[in-house]
């Protein structure tokens, strides 16, 4: 008897090392990560909302346009560097860190869309206080559009920038997305899982496979920027993802396409994959809805060919 608890004293002290050795490891990767100040924050200022406060820019004159990058713990408001000067020469634009991403807040939460609806209402009546114009890049474009239904009195206009199918923004948690957001919001193991998944050569891969058509118009600065956007404040941006993991931003959008009829116009990069077929089952719920494609592009257009992404949205009147 005295053996065996000798072997489970033994067993607690290894997994304690190993706990131990993780997290040192996990704090010096949240310390490398930021060493470049990519995210530096210049000009910007803080909304304090009631969930946390929230980082965001303004810049120049004109209507008021809100630019709101796609929902992923390693984007950011770095995501328009490459066309909020254009944007701004005839704008008011405002450039956000959503709840959960970059230089804002991050809550040990569950994430939903109508969390971010909520927060979308709030900024647009506290801090842009008039009725704007969005461009909402992939995942955010869902909960744009289900502002702009819930109050007409908010949003003029929604650009969706490669917005997520309607298929993928109905899944539903299952056992396994459950398993998968149980797991990344660990403590300590959780944090080295999405340390793993959110390494520098994973953001760099998945710019030259997936987010960029031509890899060779991925930037190093990209790549640092995004890397330091999800481990910014320590990688709490890991409650964001095992949300996304867990499937909890689940929305149908029937209705609400229906209700923003002409206000929503699509921009999609034409070498995105399933891009086209996307714009066009959104343009089945009506056929009035404009699109543009953004040549020579993938699934960021607006970083990787920024003057035929504001042509787009200049064509879209």
């Amino acid at each position: 008897m005295s053996r065996f608890t000798e072997h489970i004293k033994t067993l607690i002290k290894l997994d304690t090392f190993a706990l131990g050795i993780m997290h040192l490891s996990n704090s010096f990767i949240n310390s490398i990560a930021a060493g470049k100040n990519m995210l530096k924050p210049g000009g910007g200022k803080y909304y304090t909302w009631k969930h946390g406060e929230v980082f965001y820019h303004r810049y120049g004159a004109g209507d008021p346009l809100v630019l709101i990058h796609d929902l992923h713990p390693a984007f950011s408001s770095y995501e328009w560097n490459e066309v909020v000067d254009a944007l701004s020469m005839d704008h008011t634009v405002y450039t956000i860190d959503l709840p959960g991403c970059g230089r804002s807040s991050k809550k040990k939460m569950t994430y939903t869309n109508y969390f971010y609806e909520l927060f979308l209402t709030s900024f647009i009546k506290d801090i842009v206080k008039k009725k704007c114009t969005v461009i909402a890049s992939g995942y955010s474009s869902s909960f744009a559009i289900t502002t702009a239904a819930h109050d007409e009195s908010l949003i003029d206009r929604i650009v969706a920038v490669n917005p997520k199918s309607l298929n993928a923004l109905m899944r539903t948690p299952t056992r396994r997305s459950s398993a998968a957001s149980i797991l990344i919001a660990l403590p300590v193991i959780g944090t080295s899982v999405y340390n793993m998944s959110q390494s520098r050569s994973n953001i760099d891969y998945a710019f030259t496979e997936k987010y960029m058509y031509n890899p060779f118009r991925s930037k190093n600065r990209f790549t640092d920027a995004f890397y330091e956007g999800a481990h910014f404040n320590e990688g709490k941006g890991k409650y964001l993802l095992a949300s996304i993991q867990g499937n909890t931003m689940t929305v149908d959008l029937s209705k609400a396409l229906r209700k923003v009829g002409e206000k929503l116009c699509i921009i999609y990069g034409e070498k995105a994959e399933n891009a086209e077929m996307i714009a066009s089952v959104y343009q089945k719920e009506d056929s009035s809805l404009k699109i543009q494609a953004v040549p020579s592009a993938g699934m960021l257009p607006q970083m990787e060919n920024p003057s035929e992404f504001i042509a787009a949205f200049n064509s879209l009147g």
